[in-house]
């Protein structure tokens, strides 16, 4: 493998065929005729000495051996594409790129319809792609560039290279249909725990510490909406979630009677796009809008 012989601007051709696994669809990100993505790709094989992508039904699929290289290359891409930006001052009107977010759907329910109307408005070039979080830091994909930013509540110690910064804190009530029988009767402990409950987790268990009885488990923050709505089921949620469900279903809302620690949504980024102009911009535009 030599070095010096390897022109670095294949790389972003590399780069961009792991996120498509499509020839036409490299050809139209970068600008190039399809022919061109093809010679690129086969200097790319002639130095590693590898097929690197091979065609499958739907386009190209990496190999093993173009795997276990991704992180490399999308590191340093990204990192070339920060430090072109470095000292040139961002015009959001004239911002092309993507910025792509690891959350749940809670964030996206709550926070993404209102905010996506301004994005749109002051970055028209700009495409925003949700991706979900399991429950855990996405350590890997931050860290070579897959991913931009991590948003949710539950995020701990951070590694070293890592950035966070706090968005809001959200409580939790009580939703149910509005033909729910205690559906305009303040609960009480007592009859709370006696009810029927759905349960959101990020896994869709039904581990619980809050002595209800669990019916319905889900791990997702939009599908239970539907449940709430049309059965007897109680759901225990954060508040700006259910306030959203009130605009669309007929449910009723109140505290819980019980005592249920708060969250607190924040956003991590690694020190790999910290000084990305378009992932510092939006980085403001999400801590700005939210509080």
């Amino acid at each position: 493998m030599h070095t010096k012989k390897l022109d670095l601007n294949l790389l972003l051709v590399a780069n961009s065929l792991y996120q498509h696994k499509n020839v036409s669809s490299v050809a139209k990100e970068l600008g190039l005729s399809q022919s061109a993505v093809s010679h690129a790709l086969g200097r790319l094989r002639d130095h590693f000495q590898d097929p690197l992508f091979v065609r499958i039904s739907r386009g190209v699929a990496p190999t093993e051996f173009a795997k276990s290289i991704q992180s490399e290359i999308s590191a340093f891409v990204a990192r070339a594409h920060s430090l072109s930006l470095l000292k040139e001052s961002f015009d959001p009107k004239k911002a092309e790129g993507r910025v792509v977010i690891s959350t749940t759907d809670y964030f996206e329910v709550v926070v993404m319809p209102k905010l996506l109307s301004q994005i749109r408005s002051e970055a028209p070039g700009l495409q925003i792609s949700l991706r979900t979080t399991r429950g855990e830091l996405p350590k890997k994909e931050l860290e070579n560039g897959q991913c931009d930013l991590a948003i949710a509540g539950f995020y701990h110690d951070l590694p070293e290279g890592f950035y966070r910064a706090k968005l809001f804190r959200d409580d939790f009530s009580v939703a149910m249909s509005k033909t729910h029988p205690l559906a305009k009767k303040k609960l009480t402990a007592k009859e709370y725990r006696e009810l029927d409950h759905s349960h959101i987790s990020l896994q869709g268990d039904f581990e619980d510490d809050l002595e209800r009885k669990l019916v319905y488990g889900s791990a997702s923050f939009t599908g239970p909406a539907w449940v709430t709505a049309s059965t007897n089921l109680v759901l225990t949620a954060p508040t700006r979630l259910l306030k959203e469900y009130q605009r669309y279903f007929p449910i009723a809302v109140q505290p819980v009677p019980i005592p249920i620690d708060e969250i607190q949504l924040e956003m991590v980024w690694h020190e790999l796009t910290h000084q990305d102009s378009l992932k510092r911009w939006f980085r403001e535009k999400v801590r700005n809008f939210v509080n």
